[in-house]
């Protein structure tokens, strides 16, 4: 009989990854009420054309949810940087404000998509607002 492996948000494997220790490795996520949503596809630091989330381990939530056309990895590379200086965008100020700090970034990819960076931005939409990550629950900003 065969099985199939899930789908993950997972780790890329390569030594040394700057991205992978914030990665959240699951098959599934769930948003505020509990609803449990399982991966259409396996996505790691490496993948490009995503849509991501990231966790807070301290308030325990998902506080923000992007995309990208380019890879997880630099992506999240640029959001390191700007916490470790402490820039002033949404994402950079929660992680180093409030008792909070880079241990308590986390990412989970959320799903990668085929299509145009139109259709990327229309799907984010949806999953921000079935996460709740617009302010003042998350630190999205409705636009």
């Amino acid at each position: 009989m065969f099985f199939r492996k899930p789908n993950m948000s997972g780790l890329c494997g390569a030594q040394r990854c700057a991205i992978c220790p914030y990665m959240m490795t699951a098959d599934y996520f769930t948003d505020p009420s509990g609803r449990k949503y399982s991966l259409r596809n396996n996505v790691d630091c490496k993948s490009s054309n995503v849509l991501y989330a990231i966790n807070c381990r301290r308030c325990r939530k998902y506080v923000y949810v992007g995309e990208t056309g380019g890879t997880l990895y630099q992506r999240h590379l640029l959001n390191l940087s700007r916490i470790r200086t402490q820039h002033s965008d949404p994402v950079a100020e929660h992680f180093y404000t409030d008792g909070h700090s880079m241990d308590d970034f986390q990412i989970m990819g959320l799903e990668k998509l085929n299509g145009s960076d139109e259709y990327r931005k229309t799907i984010e939409q949806l999953w921000k607002a079935k996460l709740r990550t617009y302010r003042p629950y998350g630190i999205n900003v409705q636009e």
